[in-house]
């Protein structure tokens, strides 16, 4: 892949550089592509391998800017920070495998009032 937005001195264009990720069934899960002009950030590599394993393990999926996310949820009448890293269980997790698995699990009070949106702290997803 080539960058036609970033020349070299021959005013040939530079190549892109590209992070792949692939699952022990020899899927792509993850592309990541940089420009030239941009450098890669190990720790976003990282933490999409961990993400990635996480939900590959444990039928969760991390939310954006995790593992620093949900520092402040509405909860009840108030607010509460208990939920800081946690992550969110995947639909195809029932409600009968949440309660077996994940027993504080908390349920997401949304607009629509669909129960989809299950988060569960992340000393929770550990030690499973």
């Amino acid at each position: 892949m080539i960058d036609p937005g970033n020349l070299d001195e021959q005013q040939l264009p530079l190549t892109i550089r590209a992070v792949f990720i692939i699952n022990p069934e020899n899927k792509l899960m993850l592309s990541l592509n940089y420009p030239a002009c941009v450098g890669r950030s190990l720790d976003e590599i990282v933490r999409c391998v961990k993400a990635l394993q996480l939900s590959y393990e444990k039928s969760i999926a991390t939310p954006a800017n995790w593992p620093e996310n949900h520092a402040d949820i509405p909860m009840g009448d108030g607010r509460t920070t208990d939920f800081k890293g946690s992550v969110f269980l995947l639909p195809t997790v029932t409600d009968e495998e949440a309660k077996k698995h994940y027993p504080n699990h908390h349920t997401c009070d949304v607009p629509s009032k669909i129960p989809y949106l299950r988060l569960v702290k992340a000393e929770d997803v550990a030690s499973k």
